[in-house]
């Protein structure tokens, strides 16, 4: 799970500061301020990780085809600004300590946290070269072990071990070529250094688990494609929607939709927070009589209506299906991160996403905590009071949710964390959160009495 993120010299944000995140974590914020660029260099690391090219790519940036299309390198940094690099700094919780071998001398070390901290330049073609990885692994919030590469002293790692006493030692790289990969150090000498490989491969864990949801979901369709295939995620746009729910029954996966309820059928599962929300009684995917690889998705409003296809509803259902999917499709220890999940959505609906959102985040598999983080980028006042509201009544509890307001100071984007006590009340709330709903409200009035003296009235 992500315990905290920080970028510097990326599209709006000069210095995000530490953001720390918590299981439950919402960012509210003005208009092109910098909300989404948070999570979209999130993404371009996650298919940097995954991108299998060769020569490998230090920082796979995307294209049309891709998970997520930034650019070139040049187009991502603050005001254009090439004389300072690209930096960005991950902590994140392991879902199990690990031990790391090979260290001073096969001494071993283990840890449950790590922090990676990456700068990247531009080269003279404006094109990405790295300046230095640094790993920090921790144990119980103590620090144990650090590592850094810097490309001014590209022969050696530099290793200090904090515990039980301080100890400094190089290790000599087997190559000097710089990393091909953002979060991969370079291989060393010593053969038994194992820690060093085993760094990057909890990097590529982490990203692996990171799955998106954009603000822009697919429009309904009449008829859904299905080979069997299990997808990672709903994808981006929510395209594989049909697809994540057939998998999962096919697998006979089961799902807690609420603490303290027993688990049930995925499909169910879905059905029931169809039910909740109050946007359908009925919900099934079943294959077309005439084509086995084709399915539909048929929902009934209410008990006594017909089964309609999802293309024959309000637009709204098929924005919110691919939300609800996903939360409850992700795997332990994913993390999710939603843009504006209440688009199209009514107010009663966007107040209960607040709770289904709470609820992906406590739901167990097999009597075991899920660790699902959930991260959302939203505009709604609705979405807000039920949050407070439920922390209130102690559903969640306020150290479990992360809520931040960003916008611009001048030619700045800053963002600033709010204050939530255990009553669910915001004790630093910011000047138009939601817009300056009195003074609309004040002039509406005002206007009314002037046009009713006007009339005579």
């Amino acid at each position: 799970m992500l315990a905290s993120w920080r970028i510097k010299n990326f599209k709006a944000w000069h210095d995000s500061g530490a953001i720390k995140l918590a299981p439950l974590t919402v960012f509210f914020g003005e208009n092109s301020v910098g909300k989404s660029s948070l999570g979209q260099l999130l993404l371009a690391l996650k298919q940097s990780a995954a991108t299998d090219t060769t020569p490998p790519q230090l920082l796979n940036l995307g294209d049309a085809q891709s998970l997520i299309d930034l650019g070139s390198f040049a187009q991502n940094l603050h005001h254009g600004n090439l004389s300072e690099p690209l930096a960005f700094e991950l902590q994140w919780q392991l879902p199990q300590a690990i031990s790391l071998q090979g260290v001073a001398q096969q001494h071993a070390i283990s840890v449950d946290a790590l922090r990676l901290e990456v700068s990247i330049m531009a080269d003279s073609a404006q094109q990405p070269v790295l300046e230095s990885i640094c790993y920090t692994a921790y144990q119980q919030e103590q620090t144990q072990l650090s590592v850094t590469y810097h490309s001014a002293q590209p022969d050696a790692l530099q290793v200090q071990i904090e515990q039980p006493s301080v100890q400094k030692y190089r290790l000599p790289v087997a190559d000097a070529a710089c990393p091909a990969r953002f979060y991969q150090l370079p291989a060393v000498q010593q053969p038994d250094a194992e820690f060093i490989q085993v760094l990057a491969v909890q990097t590529e864990s982490l990203l692996a688990d990171v799955q998106a949801l954009a603000a822009l979901r697919d429009g309904p369709k009449r008829r859904y494609t299905w080979m069997g295939d299990t997808p990672e995620s709903v994808g981006r746009a929510g395209q594989n929607v049909a697809a994540a729910i057939l998998a999962a029954t096919a697998q006979q996966r089961t799902v807690q939709c609420a603490a303290g309820q027993p688990e049930q059928p995925f499909a169910q599962g879905v059905e029931y927070w169809l039910q909740q929300l109050g946007v359908a009684s009925e919900f099934s995917v079943r294959p077309v009589a005439e084509h086995p690889d084709e399915y539909q998705i048929l929902l009934k409003n209410h008990a006594a209506a017909c089964e309609v296809n999802l293309a024959d509803l309000g637009f709204g259902v098929s924005q919110l299906l691919p939300v609800l999917v996903q939360v409850l499709y992700a795997q332990p220890n994913s993390t999710v991160w939603l843009e504006q999940p209440e688009i199209h959505l009514h107010s009663h609906v966007q107040a209960g996403l607040a709770d289904v959102l709470i609820a992906g985040t406590q739901a167990q598999d097999n009597n075991q905590p899920r660790n699902v983080q959930i991260i959302v980028e939203s505009h709604s006042e609705h979405f807000l009071n039920r949050l407070q509201r439920r922390i209130a009544e102690g559903v969640i509890s306020h150290t479990d949710v992360a809520l931040y307001f960003c916008s611009r100071k001048g030619t700045q984007t800053q963002i600033e964390r709010l204050d939530v006590d255990t009553y669910g009340e915001i004790a630093n709330w910011p000047e138009n959160l939601f817009g300056d709903e009195m003074t609309d409200i004040a002039a509406r009035a005002m206007a009314a009495v002037q046009r009713k003296r006007q009339q005579g009235r």
